[in-house]
């Protein structure tokens, strides 16, 4: 089997998810420069689900707000911009999955490298010689919150396969998740998340992210946002598996150097514990 025998069968089984417009909402809504937390309160308000979710979130025992908290507002100003950007853009995402049939996806694994990496990739952002301002901020961060959306797709949509992939992972650490997929599937979870951001309509540069990312080599359109996510999930991944910082890294093409990515380094170990209990809270 390969990618277009892949999409033929998953178009003809008629399960694509639509893409819920709360999502285009969001993302039209977190792409204003000038939007302050007040404004996002009453943009959170026209998505009553993910306004409980947040409100039980900012009343959590990871958040621990110094008394209840019962309005969206407050809840916005005790998360902070970043935090509820990323938890409503996730949320929105996932709502149309049905996962129930994948039992070897773990959301909460899934949550904490979606929210890690766009987190990471915001750090490394903020860090260029030439950071070119907020389009490339919000490129990055949506893109890192994206990185592996194809997962979820293929968990609800082919799970019998990627309930294989994910098992021969977990008894093969060596064997990466991409690799199982392509050996069943003869595709991985970036392509056919591209696939179906694009089948959904989403900005061509979110595309160009989600396809591309891993590879260090792509250097088309959008390369720099690409380069950046890739450079995030790297960095995650090293944290997540509790693995050294090696010294001499630096990513040369970004102008990023070894003290920038200690830096971001440090940043996430410290915010990986921070990020499991906010997933705990959630899910």
């Amino acid at each position: 089997m390969d990618s277009s025998l892949v999409i033929k069968r998953i178009t003809d089984s008629k399960r694509i998810p639509t893409l819920p417009n709360q999502v285009k909402h969001l993302l039209q809504a977190f792409n204003n420069e000038n939007l302050g937390l007040q404004d996002l309160a009453k943009v959170i308000e026209y998505h009553p689900s993910i306004a409980a979710r947040l409100i039980a979130l900012a009343n959590s025992a990871w958040s621990a707000p110094s008394q209840p908290i019962i309005s969206i507002d407050r809840a916005c100003i005790h998360l902070g911009l970043t935090v509820v950007r990323g938890v409503s853009i996730g949320l929105a995402l996932i709502s149309p999955f049905k996962l129930g049939a994948c039992p070897a996806f773990e959301l909460r694994r899934f949550w904490v490298s979606s929210q890690l990496v766009a987190y990471a990739a915001l750090l490394l952002a903020n860090r260029l010689p030439d950071h070119s301002g907020d389009e490339l901020s919000q490129t990055v961060h949506t893109g890192g919150l994206l990185h592996n959306f194809g997962l979820l797709c293929l968990a609800d949509i082919m799970p019998r396969e990627t309930q294989q992939a994910l098992t021969l992972t977990r008894n093969n650490p060596e064997i990466g998740t991409n690799a199982a997929l392509f050996e069943l599937l003869g595709t991985d979870f970036r392509e056919m998340g591209a696939w179906l951001a694009e089948t959904w309509g989403l900005p061509s540069r979110l595309i160009v992210v989600m396809q591309h990312y891993a590879d260090p080599n792509y250097r088309g359109l959008y390369w720099q946002e690409a380069r950046l996510v890739g450079c995030a999930a790297e960095l995650v991944a090293w944290v997540c598996r509790q693995e050294t910082l090696p010294e001499t890294l630096a990513f040369e093409e970004l102008s990023l150097t070894t003290m920038d990515l200690a830096e971001v380094f440090n940043r996430l170990k410290t915010a990986l514990p921070e990020v499991t209990e906010t997933a705990k809270a959630l899910f």
